[in-house]
């Protein structure tokens, strides 16, 4: 790896506050005078020469790193790795990268046969009221009935959004100041962590166990002053574990018991789990924010989640969506409203929820043939502890199986690897064989 004379960059950087030196590199790095692989200077030999502290180069450093354009540290050194001009969700964009893996477990999306047909759906759409009008309505009013009938909490208001993940964004945008701490349910999705990042947040970890954050984990990082924290208040999407009614009432006693913080809840599985929603809103009503996904259960092209909070948070989310769209597409909204309200579609939830069961089934079943005791859950993913998180992957990878990096979903040291069994139809026995060779997995199963 070619790396950077250390004069030589101090020269091309005739500006030297911190914001001007950010400016400069991102310049030299977007018209390829710095190119993508190239090593840069250790912190510590810049500040030496531009005259300024390692603490004013280290905080460049941080930024241009949360953009993705450089990466690495410690011995390993600090090199660009890309010339993107706009933002991007880093974690996201490394695991959809790659491709030409024969079996590739790092998908977790829905397995199109599994999916509800859309057909009947959309006979009467033209029957929707307000349609092609420009009206910034929060929600479809037959959507907004069928929701409210499982709604998990008595919410003010709900709203329609483009995706669950759409959802989130705009109202983590809306409510995240930069500089802010933001408390995560750990593991985390990647994508979670993503937007974190983008607003200029800072993640803290809220360690789990078999039954979802642990309370004492979350009363101590309340300590650090955060303005949110995020949770997965039913199923969780990275370890298929259930987060118990019991427990939910403790974080909430904690919580309750604290200076009030904002909730967010990304309930992302809500149809492939036979337990009952639950949401902190029972007890922190005004603080929470709690989205529900509906692609994965009736189709990812439908692009709908649906979010509620209190009127004024409302309020709030819909007048940053007029900065673009200003409204979730009316079309979709009524079509889903009507597959939601179909009987036969919660049949062919229920059979879809079965089916990814007796997968995980299949695959727990497998690892017990090879000595590893592992609690089947629900959903689509797995979270496997490893001993090598590198060699695990590496392993993996030469036998033509791809999984993701645990360190895409956490930020605890512990080694993880996440994969996916929503479209693993056979090959159960050849994928474990696979993950408990060589030592692979740890001993400890959680």
């Amino acid at each position: 790896m070619k790396a950077v004379e250390v004069e030589w960059l101090v020269d091309q950087l005739p500006n030297r506050s911190g914001r001007a030196l950010a400016q400069q590199i991102t310049t030299l790095i977007h018209s390829g005078v710095l190119p993508v692989g190239v090593r840069l200077p250790a912190i510590r030999d810049i500040a030496f020469v531009l005259g300024v502290s390692p603490a004013t180069v280290s905080i460049v450093w941080s930024e241009l790193r949360r953009r993705g354009m450089i990466t690495g540290r410690g011995r390993r050194g600090t090199y660009v790795s890309s010339a993107a001009i706009a933002p991007r969700p880093i974690r996201r964009a490394e695991n959809v990268k790659l491709g030409g893996i024969p079996l590739d477990l790092s998908g977790y999306t829905p397995d199109p046969a599994l999916l509800p047909p859309l057909q009947s759906a959309f006979l009467h759409v033209q029957e929707t009221p307000h349609l092609n009008i420009y009206a910034d309505e929060p929600i479809e009013a037959s959507l907004k009935q069928v929701c409210r009938a499982d709604w998990p909490y008595e919410a003010e208001a709900l709203m329609a959004t483009n995706g669950a993940y759409g959802g989130l964004f705009e109202a983590m945008q809306a409510l995240i100041p930069p500089g802010s701490v933001v408390l995560v349910e750990d593991p985390v999705p990647m994508r979670v962590l993503d937007i974190i990042d983008y607003l200029k947040a800072s993640a803290v970890a809220v360690p789990g166990d078999a039954h979802g954050p642990i309370p004492a984990r979350l009363c101590a990082a309340l300590t650090r002053q955060p303005v949110a924290f995020f949770l997965q208040p039913n199923l969780n999407a990275i370890t298929g574990r259930v987060l118990s009614a019991e427990r939910m009432k403790e974080l909430a006693d904690v919580l309750n018991a604290a200076p009030p913080v904002w909730i967010f809840e990304d309930d992302a599985m809500a149809y492939f789990t036979r337990a009952k929603p639950k949401s902190l809103g029972v007890w922190c009503n005004a603080q929470v924010i709690h989205v529900r996904s509906l692609s994965k259960a009736l189709g990812p092209d439908l692009r709908l989640g649906i979010l509620s909070a209190s009127d004024k948070i409302i309020r709030e989310i819909q007048a940053y969506r007029s900065f673009g769209s200003g409204w979730t597409s009316r079309i979709m909204q009524a079509a889903t409203a009507r597959l939601l309200a179909d009987p036969e579609t919660t049949t062919h939830l229920e059979q879809a929820r079965r089916t990814y069961q007796e997968r995980r089934q299949k695959l727990t079943d497998n690892l017990a043939g090879y000595g590893f005791s592992y609690a089947t859950g629900e959903g689509f993913s797995f979270w496997l502890p490893v001993q090598d998180e590198e060699g695990a992957l590496a392993s993996l990878n030469a036998q033509g199986i791809r999984v993701t990096a645990g360190r895409q979903c956490s930020l605890m040291p512990q080694p993880h690897i996440r994969f996916s069994i929503s479209h693993l139809k056979d090959r159960y026995e050849w994928v474990s064989e696979y993950l408990a060779q060589a030592g692979l997995l740890s001993k400890t199963i959680c």
